[in-house]
């Protein structure tokens, strides 16, 4: 099956939660990521990057993760023809893109959302390429955010796609060089 088939298959898949489904998934997940990142301290002292959710996108629920542990997260900004991250001043306002104002920064790892992905850490994205052509040589921390219904056994990708070295849902921590779940 090719990228773009795939990839409108489980964009229909995610248009059919419900906002219910959406939010209750989303602080699923946050739980999974608080248990990440108490399982990974050293995330702590260094500066994170989030995303700004789209309709029907399974997200952290941000509040909620920053109470439970003192991260500091950037949020996508959009650069000359690409992106960039940076930290609000604030609370984070924006669709896509962060709206000013904020201080750019260069995280040290990165949420990163995705239409689908595979156990073996590939990534099927939107199709714009903007986190593909961020992290091209890279060697900051990816870590896939999903929920379990976006989880693929066959995923096509091509050799500028990223793979994530972590994927985390509702259900469970995947690490995906040790391929084990936690």
């Amino acid at each position: 099956m090719g990228k773009d088939i795939l990839r409108s298959e489980l964009l229909q898949s995610l248009n059919t939660l419900s906002n219910d489904e959406i939010q209750s998934l989303s602080f699923s997940l946050t739980n999974q990521i608080i248990k990440f990142i108490k399982m990974h301290p050293e995330l702590i002292e260094q500066i994170g990057a989030g995303y700004l959710p789209l309709k029907a996108e399974i997200a952290p629920v941000y509040q909620v993760l920053l109470h439970a542990v003192p991260l500091t997260i950037a949020y996508p900004i959009s650069k000359d023809s690409g992106m960039g991250f940076a930290i609000p001043d604030g609370m984070p306002r924006g669709g896509i893109w962060l709206q000013p104002p904020f201080i750019e920064v260069t995280p040290d790892w990165l949420f990163i959302p995705g239409v689908g992905f595979g156990l073996d850490g590939r990534r099927l994205g939107r199709g714009k390429g903007f986190y593909d052509r961020y992290l091209k040589n890279s060697e900051m921390m990816k870590i896939g955010i999903a929920w379990s219904g976006q989880l693929n056994e066959v995923l096509p990708v091509e050799s500028h796609d990223c793979h994530m070295d972590f994927i985390i849902t509702e259900n469970f921590c995947w690490d995906v060089k040790q391929q084990v779940k936690f």
